[in-house]
C-alpha cells in the first residue's frame, strides 16, 4: 500500500471496509505465513513432551493464528484507511461531498410519512455548528461535524420552504364557476390555449377550501385572454394526482412547490372579465411583463417557423414545449435527444459560450483594447447578463434557475481571474440550489444534470491527468504519429472524439437515474447524440441566439429560417433513430441498486487517491444485483388511484379492464413492469333486466387472461395465483360479489369498509386516501398484501387527500388492508 495516504473524509459504507480489510489481509499474508510457522514449531517441541495433547495443541495454535492474522489486517486496513483519508482532506476534496450530505438531508426530509419535529432538528444543527467552530485542531471530527450540519440544514431548508410555498391542493374534483387573473397563457398543436390563472372566488358551489392558483385548458373557440386580464367560466377543477405505481414520480409534490392547487378544463369557452383581474403587487407586475415579452417572441417564430419546428424553437428560447406533437417529443424521448428540449446547463453553456467567444474574437481585432482593458472578464459580464436575460424569458423553471446558478458561479470565478470549470464550483452551486430549492433533489432534473456535470469534470480533470503524463501526446487522447496531418482535419478528429466522449461520459452518468425515475435507457443515444449535438452546437443555438437579440429590430427573419432548418434535421434523426429501435425498456429498479449505483459513481467522480477503485465495486455490485436478489417483486394487480383502471399482470402481459386505457397512467405501469403488450378486455353487453341477478352473474364465466366485462355492469377476472377479482360498477352487484370473488373493487365512494364474506375490498374513498395499489401474494403464506402510493403518509402535500367538504375537517379511517 504504497499509496494508501489518501481518502480522509468520506464515511465509507461496510461493504468497503470488507473489501479493504481483504486488501490488508492478503496483502499481510506473508508475515501471517512466517507467525504462524513459528507457532506451529513452539508447538511441535512442546507436544515431545507431552504427545497426548498433540491435537487439541494444534487446533490451539491454529485457532491463534487466525486470530493474529485477522487483528493484523483489521490493525493494517485502519491506519491504511485514515492516511488514506488525511490525504483527501489535505487536498480539500471533503467540502466535494458536503452537499451530498445535504442531498441526503433534503431527501430524508421529504420522504418521511410524517411531519419531522423541527426543534431537535434545529438544536442538533446549531451543536453540530458550534462543534466545526471548537474543533479545529481535530480535522476528522470537525469534517464528520460538518456533514451533519449539512445533512442538518438541508432539512432546516426544506420545512422552510414548505412553510413558503405553503399550496392549497384540491381536495376532490368538483365543477364549479370560478373567477380569476391569468398570469400565463400556452397553446398547444392542437390550437387550445392552457390558462395558469390566479383563483379570486368560486361559485355554484363555492368551494371551502379552494386553490391559490389553477391551470385551465380551454376546448372552445374564444378570443384568447392575455396574462393580466381578468377570467371567468364553468370549469371542472381536479387535484394533482398522485404516484401511478408505489414508489413512482409524485406529481402532487411537484405541483405543491410549483404552486399549482389544481388542474382540469373550462365546460364551454371562458369570459373575458375586465373587473376580475386584481390589483397586482411591483412583482407580479414584473412577471406579466416577462409573459408578455414571452408570448411576444413565441408569436414572431410562428410568424416564420410552422409545426412542431416552430413548438420546437419556441421550447428552446421560452421553454413552451406544449406546442410540439406528442409524436415528435415521443421521437425525442426515445432516441436521447429529449434533453434538447428541456432549458438545462447545456442551453445557457450554448448561449453564453456563443456570445462569450464571439466578444472575444471582436475583440482581438482591435490591439489596443485588448491592451488596455480586460476583455476576458468584459465578455464574461456580456455573457452572465445574457444568460439572465435566457432565464427571465424562459419562465425561470427549477431547471433553468440551477442552470443558471451553475452558469453564474463559473462565469463570476473567470471575472475573479479563478478556474471557472471546477469541481468546487459545482459544489458549490449544488449547496446554493439545495439551501434555496430543497424540493429539487427530489426530481430527476436536478440528480441527471448535476450528474452529468461532475461526470464530464471529473473525465476531463483525468484526461488531462493523463495528458500530462504522455509527453507529446494530443489532448484528444492521439499520439503525436497518429496526429493527422491537416490542421482542419485534426480539429475535426478532436471535435468529434470529444463529442463522443461527452455523450458517452454524460450518457453512462444519467443512465441510473434514467432507468430509477424512467425505466427505460435510449440505448442508441450515442448515435443520436453524435449526428444531432453537432447541428445544435453550430446551427440552432447560435441562430437561435441572433433571433433573440435581432428581435426588438425586427430583423429575426433569416436567423430563425436558419434556426427552423436545423430543428427539422434534428427531428428527421430523432425520428430515424426512434425507427431503428433506440429505446431499451428495463422496469423497476430497486432502491438499495439505485444507491449501490450511485454510491459508486460519486466515489469515482469525487475521490482522487487510488481508493476511488472501491466505486467499481459498488458499480459491478449494483449491476449484477438483480442476478442475486431476483430483482423486485412483481405485483399480481395493479389499481389506478381513481379504481377506474385495473390491470392484471400476467408473464408478458397486462390484462385491463378497459380496451383503451389512459395513455400516461399506462405507459408508466408497461414501463415501469417490462410489460408492453396489452391484453384487452371482452366486452359484454348489458345485463338482461328479465333475468334474475344470480342469472345474470353466471352468465359470464372467469376466463383465463382474459378480463371478462359486462357493460356499465362488473368485470371479472384471475391474477396469476388465481385469486378471483371482480370490478364494481353497478353496485346492485357488490354483494354477490363479496361471496363470489377474493377481492372487490368499486370507484364508489361508499363508507362500507369491508366485506362480511371475507374477501378484500378496495373502494373509491378507499383509494382517495391510499393513491394507487399493487396487490402482490406473500410466497410463504400465500396471503394477499397491498402496496400503496400514498398510504398512511401525512404531508402538507398529501393532507388533502383526507379532507371533508361536509364537515370541513380531516379525517383518515384506518383501512385493514392498508395497516397490515
Amino acid at each position: 500500500m504504497a499509496n494508501t495516504s489518501r481518502l480522509q473524509r468520506v464515511c465509507l459504507p461496510s461493504i468497503v471496509c470488507r473489501v479493504g480489510w481483504l486488501c490488508g489481509f492478503y496483502r499481510d499474508m506473508g508475515s501471517l505465513v512466517d507467525t504462524e510457522s513459528q507457532v506451529r514449531r513452539s508447538a511441535s517441541s512442546a507436544t515431545q513432551n507431552d504427545g497426548s495433547d498433540d491435537a487439541s495443541a494444534l487446533k490451539r495454535t491454529d485457532d491463534a493464528g487466525q486470530r493474529a492474522g485477522f487483528r493484523h489486517g483489521v490493525a493494517s486496513f485502519g491506519s491504511g484507511l485514515i492516511n488514506a483519508l488525511q490525504t483527501e482532506e489535505r487536498q480539500g476534496q471533503a467540502v466535494l461531498w458536503l452537499p451530498v450530505a445535504m442531498a441526503l438531508g433534503a431527501a430524508f426530509w421529504f420522504s418521511a410519512t410524517r411531519d419531522i419535529m423541527l426543534l431537535p432538528v434545529a438544536l442538533l444543527f446549531m451543536a453540530s455548528a458550534f462543534a466545526c467552530l471548537l474543533l479545529g485542531e481535530k480535522p476528522r471530527l470537525r469534517v464528520a461535524a460538518l456533514f451533519v450540519g449539512g445533512f442538518l440544514a438541508a432539512m432546516l431548508a426544506a420545512q422552510l420552504e414548505t412553510v413558503r410555498r405553503d399550496t392549497v391542493l384540491l381536495d376532490s374534483d368538483v365543477t364549479t364557476r370560478i373567477r380569476g387573473t391569468v398570469i400565463a397563457r400556452d397553446i398547444d398543436y392542437r390550437g387550445l390555449w392552457r390558462y395558469t390563472i390566479d383563483l379570486h372566488q368560486t361559485s355554484e358551489p363555492k368551494i371551502g377550501r379552494p386553490p391559490q392558483r389553477v391551470r385551465l385548458i380551454t376546448r372552445s373557440k374564444h378570443q384568447p385572454i392575455r396574462p393580466g386580464d381578468g377570467i371567468a367560466g364553468l370549469a371542472r377543477l381536479q387535484p394533482p394526482s398522485g404516484p401511478a405505481l408505489p414508489g413512482g414520480y409524485d406529481f402532487a409534490f411537484y405541483a405543491f412547490f410549483n404552486g399549482l392547487g389544481a388542474y382540469g378544463f373550462f365546460l364551454g369557452p371562458p369570459e373575458l372579465r375586465l373587473d376580475g383581474a386584481q390589483q397586482a403587487s411591483m412583482t407580479q407586475n414584473i412577471g406579466l411583463q416577462l409573459a408578455r415579452i414571452r408570448e411576444e417572441i413565441t408569436r414572431r417564430i410562428r410568424n416564420v417557423l410552422t409545426g412542431d419546428t416552430a413548438g420546437f424553437a419556441s421550447a428552446l428560447t421560452v421553454a413552451d414545449r406544449r406546442a410540439m406533437s406528442p409524436a415528435t417529443v415521443d421521437a425525442l424521448r426515445e432516441s436521447g435527444l429529449a434533453h434538447v428540449l428541456a432549458i438545462s446547463g447545456l442551453h445557457m453553456a450554448l448561449v453564453s459560450g456563443t456570445l462569450f467567444f464571439f466578444l472575444r474574437v471582436c475583440f482581438s481585432f482591435f490591439p489596443p483594447l485588448v491592451q488596455a482593458f480586460p476583455v476576458k472578464k468584459i465578455a464574461a459580464a456580456a455573457a452572465l447578463l445574457v444568460a439572465t436575460f435566457y432565464l427571465l424569458i424562459s419562465g425561470a423553471s427549477i431547471s433553468t434557475q440551477r442552470a443558471w446558478i451553475m452558469l453564474a458561479i463559473m462565469l463570476v470565478a473567470v471575472i475573479l481571474d479563478r478556474p471557472a470549470l471546477t469541481m468546487r464550483n459545482v459544489a458549490l452551486a449544488a449547496i446554493i440550489i439545495i439551501m434555496v430549492t430543497p424540493s429539487a433533489v427530489m426530481g430527476p432534473g436536478f440528480q441527471m444534470s448535476f450528474a452529468a456535470t461532475v461526470a464530464l469534470i471529473a473525465t476531463y480533470a483525468h484526461w488531462t491527468l493523463l495528458g500530462n503524463q504522455q509527453a507529446g501526446s494530443a489532448a484528444s487522447g492521439f499520439g503525436a504519429n497518429n496526429a493527422p496531418a491537416s490542421g482542419l482535419v485534426r480539429l475535426l478528429v478532436v471535435f468529434l472524439f470529444g463529442l463522443a466522449m461527452t455523450s458517452l461520459v454524460a450518457g453512462l452518468a444519467t443512465a441510473p437515474f434514467a432507468t430509477y425515475h424512467f425505466h427505460r435507457v435510449a440505448s442508441l443515444g450515442l448515435l443520436a447524440n453524435l449526428a444531432a449535438m453537432p447541428i445544435v452546437t453550430f446551427i440552432v443555438m447560435p441562430a437561435g441566439l441572433l433571433a433573440l437579440l435581432a428581435m426588438p429590430l425586427g430583423l429575426e427573419h433569416w436567423p430563425l429560417v436558419v434556426m427552423g432548418q436545423g430543428l427539422e434535421w434534428v427531428i428527421a434523426i430523432a425520428k430515424y433513430v426512434q425507427g431503428l429501435g433506440g429505446v431499451l425498456i428495463v422496469g423497476r429498479v430497486q432502491s438499495l441498486q439505485f444507491a449501490s449505483l450511485v454510491t459508486g459513481f460519486l466515489i469515482l467522480a469525487l475521490m482522487k487517491t487510488s481508493i476511488r477503485l472501491t466505486g467499481a465495486a459498488f458499480l459491478v455490485a449494483g449491476l449484477f444485483a438483480p442476478v442475486f436478489s431476483g430483482g423486485p417483486s412483481e405485483p399480481e394487480l395493479v389499481v389506478s388511484e381513481d379504481g377506474r383502471l385495473v390491470a392484471f399482470v400476467h408473464e408478458n402481459a397486462l390484462a385491463t379492464n378497459r380496451r383503451r386505457p389512459p395513455k400516461f397512467i399506462f405507459q408508466q405501469w408497461q414501463g415501469a413492469l417490462r410489460r408492453a403488450e396489452q391484453i384487452k378486455p371482452e366486452i359484454l353487453p348489458a345485463p338482461d333486466a328479465e333475468r334474475s341477478l344470480e342469472e345474470n352473474l353466471s352468465a359470464i364465466a372467469w376466463n383465463g387472461n382474459a378480463v371478462t366485462c359486462v357493460k356499465s355492469a362488473y368485470c371479472n377476472g384471475n391474477t396469476r395465483s388465481g385469486h378471483r377479482v371482480m370490478i364494481v360498477e353497478d353496485l346492485l352487484y357488490l354483494g354477490a360479489a363479496c361471496d363470489r370473488a377474493d377481492i372487490v373493487i368499486t370507484t364508489a365512494n361508499i363508507n362500507m369498509e369491508r366485506c362480511y364474506s371475507g374477501a378484500m375490498l378496495i373502494t373509491g374513498r378507499m383509494l382517495r386516501h391510499s393513491g394507487a395499489l399493487e396487490v402482490h401474494k406473500d410466497s410463504e403464506t400465500r396471503t394477499l398484501t397491498v402496496r400503496a402510493a400514498v398510504g398512511l403518509t401525512t404531508r402538507p402535500w398529501t393532507v388533502h387527500r383526507s379532507y371533508d367538504w361536509r364537515s370541513r375537517s380531516f379525517e383518515r379511517n384506518a383501512v385493514d388492508w392498508l395497516t397490515r
